[in-house]
């Protein structure tokens, strides 16, 4: 089973950093995910918000800066918040990533980018469905459908956040409540890889599903190592964690058969 680091090694650099993936890279994680938003001046730039408040000391919407602007911002440690292609060309030849797209507005841009890399191994996962659509028609690019996986955890993630967030932060959230039935249709539909799902209510019957479909089982966010090892043992192709070097150890030290 293979680890990706969720917005690289987030425990211990700040999220979706050069830093952060540079260390990924450096643990041997076999993939890194990242979450990218077009800037002001179209630049497609790696930050999980769509806006600076939570993860910078700037505050306002990504689209009210310019990729330049965004450099002279702290994100964490000195880090500033980094162009796709910047990240991009951190790990090409080095790492999978995974790119997660949820603005529309920045398909343009991670096509320009993505197209402009050699030797890049990626994949697009999004909730927001057309935007994975469009990414397989115009570009051919390798996609999995983001699911939030059952019911249970749709109505429980509407319930707990939805006073919460912005109102795009709800319409995102609503896309992320299809369940992985839907997400496998979807997918079977435009020739997706795999699915981006959520680990919480995932059994043996689920991932046997997914993958009677032609489908690969991609599961986050996972930080426990007897978690991660369930997963394995139910065959889940892929995990995301924020927590990277502890996945790899217990991954190293696993009796044989304990992980696929």
């Amino acid at each position: 089973m293979k680890v990706y680091a969720h917005r690289g090694a987030s425990l211990e650099h700040p999220e979706n950093t050069l830093a952060a993936f540079a260390r990924a890279v450096e643990l041997g994680a076999e993939g890194i995910e990242l979450d990218c938003y077009r800037a002001k001046d179209g630049t497609v730039v790696v930050i999980h918000d769509n806006t600076l408040d939570r993860t910078t000391n700037a505050t306002g919407a990504v689209t009210e800066w310019t990729a330049a602007e965004l450099r002279e911002v702290d994100a964490g440690n000195g880090e500033h918040v980094p162009t796709l292609k910047e990240v991009l060309t951190l790990v090409a030849g080095r790492i999978r990533v995974n790119v997660e797209v949820n603005d529309p507005t920045a398909v343009d841009g991670v096509i320009e980018v993505t197209s402009g890399i050699d030797d890049l191994d990626w994949f697009a996962s999004s909730a927001q469905w057309e935007v994975l659509a469009e990414l397989r028609e115009r570009a051919g690019a390798e996609v999995y459908p983001l699911t939030i996986g059952t019911a249970e955890n749709a109505a429980a993630m509407m319930s707990r956040q939805h006073d919460q967030m912005t109102e795009e932060q709800v319409a995102n959230l609503r896309a992320w409540a299809r369940r992985w039935p839907e997400a496998i249709e979807f997918a079977k539909e435009i020739g997706a890889a795999g699915l981006s799902i959520y680990e919480v209510g995932l059994t043996p019957d689920i991932v046997a599903a997914i993958h009677e479909a032609g489908l690969e089982v991609w599961a986050w966010t996972i930080n426990d190592p007897a978690r991660a090892d369930e997963l394995a043992a139910i065959g889940v192709d892929a995990v995301c964690t924020d927590a990277p070097a502890e996945l790899i150890a217990a991954r190293e030290v696993a009796p044989p058969g304990a992980v696929s």
